[in-house]
């Protein structure tokens, strides 16, 4: 008879607000996703906080980045404790900006960066009238922009490419160390869509609420928001759709639009052995 698989390590999926975060991995003198997970998991390890259980996060996020549905993994360190139990007990360590939704008991050998086959970011746009009440979720413009340029150029990014134009941190540069890594600044793009959502805060709102969704294989450094910003000069007609076929070729991204700010990103989902990026529903 075959034995079980071992089944000894958590995935925990996370959603936070990333306003009062520098960012998703530890940093020193920084308040971190990571560090805050660690913490909270440690108290639950040995109740002192004296021993850190060592928390593997699928994406990494900047400052001022939201999460949606990152995904960390880590040794069980509380085999006795149930899923809802165990969701309850790190919750109730954890501040209230960040939260794990869910907790699942997954073979020792998860990864929850190395396994994930696909990561989905959505970017927020406010066209329209100031929204105090959403200054941290959106990127707020002044002016219209056209819609359907937007989504034209977007369609553009699909399939697989070498996305250096839109790579921050120097590592688009035609220099950078980065175009020696295996995979370089390639990347492939399955899902990169344009649409209009409905304002959540409330009615009569004098403007229009704008998401980008974009589904890859991965991400390099603020890709999202340097394509959101670019994305953004197409759509104010200050540059071509066929300027994303430029910076394509181009592979620099001294050529590229601004970067967009962090406020309007949320990494949305993270996808593994079988999820399917997309179910046929937009949501």
């Amino acid at each position: 008879m075959t034995e079980p698989e071992s089944r000894s390590a958590l995935k925990l999926v996370i959603s936070y607000d990333g306003t009062g975060f520098g960012g998703s991995q530890v940093q020193p003198g920084q308040r971190t996703v990571q560090g805050e997970l660690e913490r909270a998991l440690s108290a639950l390890a040995d109740g002192d906080g004296s021993s850190a259980p060592r928390v593997v996060l699928a994406g990494r996020t900047d400052a001022g980045v939201h999460a949606a549905g990152q995904v960390a993994s880590l040794p069980d360190i509380r085999p006795d404790l149930g899923n809802e139990g165990f969701l309850r007990a790190i919750n109730a360590q954890l501040e209230p900006d960040c939260a794990v939704v869910s907790v699942e008991r997954v073979d020792a050998t998860f990864h929850a960066r190395y396994d994930a086959k696909w990561r989905e970011y959505r970017f927020r746009i406010w066209s329209g009238t100031a929204q105090p009440l959403v200054r941290n979720q959106t990127w707020q413009r002044r002016g219209g922009l056209d819609q359907n340029r937007m989504a034209v150029a977007a369609g553009k990014l699909i399939g697989r490419h070498d996305f250096a134009s839109f790579a921050g941190g120097g590592e688009g540069m035609p220099w950078s160390s980065r175009q020696e890594a295996e995979r370089g600044t390639v990347r492939t793009v399955m899902i990169s869509t344009v649409q209009e959502i409905d304002p959540w805060w409330g009615s009569d709102l004098h403007g229009t609420l704008i998401e980008y969704r974009i589904v890859a294989d991965g991400f390099l450094p603020r890709m999202v928001r340097t394509i959101a910003g670019t994305l953004i000069s197409i759509a104010q007609e200050r540059e071509s759709i066929e300027w994303i076929d430029a910076l394509l070729e181009g592979r620099n991204r001294s050529l590229a639009g601004e970067t967009a700010p962090p406020q309007g990103l949320t990494l949305w989902r993270v996808g593994y052995e079988d999820d399917s990026p997309d179910d046929g529903v937009y949501r």
